[in-house]
C-alpha cells in the first residue's frame, strides 16, 4: 500500500514538473492571438462565433495563414477557456463547422478596449523579458 502511494506521489510530482516545463506554450499562444488579433476579429463579426476560415481571411498582412497552426493555437486557448468553440453540425468533425466565440476573458484582449490587458501580454512576452540577457 505505502509503495502504491509512493509511486502515486511520484507520478503527480513528474506531471506537475511536466506542467510548468510547458506552461510558457499558453503565454505564447496567448502572445499569438494579441498579435493575430483574433478576439477583435471575432468582435468585429458581432461577437457571434465565427469559423477558422473567417478568421484567417481577416488576419492582416497575412496571404495565406497557416489554418492548421491556428487551429492548434485556437485549440489550446479554446482549452484555457480564453475562446469558445461550437460545433453547430454535431455529423460533422470538419474543422469548417467549428466556430470559435468571445469569452469573458477574451474580452480582456480586445485592443479597442478601455481595459484591455493586450499591451501588458505583448510586454510580459517581448523578447526583451523572455530572453535572456
Amino acid at each position: 500500500m505505502k509503495t502504491e502511494k509512493n509511486s502515486e506521489e511520484l507520478l503527480r510530482g513528474q506531471a506537475e514538473i511536466w506542467q510548468h516545463m510547458f506552461s510558457f506554450a499558453n503565454s505564447m499562444a496567448l502572445k499569438c492571438a494579441v498579435e493575430l488579433r483574433i478576439a477583435d476579429i471575432i468582435h468585429s463579426h458581432g461577437g457571434a462565433p465565427i469559423t477558422l476560415s473567417q478568421i484567417a481571411s481577416c488576419i492582416d498582412n497575412s496571404p495565406s495563414p497557416d489554418i492548421p497552426y491556428l487551429a492548434r493555437i485556437m485549440r489550446l486557448l479554446v482549452r484555457k477557456n480564453i475562446f469558445t468553440v461550437h460545433h453547430p453540425l454535431s455529423d460533422s468533425s470538419s474543422s469548417e463547422s467549428t466556430l470559435y466565440g468571445l469569452t469573458h476573458v477574451s474580452r480582456w484582449l480586445l485592443h479597442g478596449s478601455d481595459l484591455s490587458l493586450a499591451p501588458m501580454i505583448l510586454m510580459e512576452n517581448h523578447p526583451w523579458t523572455v530572453c535572456p540577457s
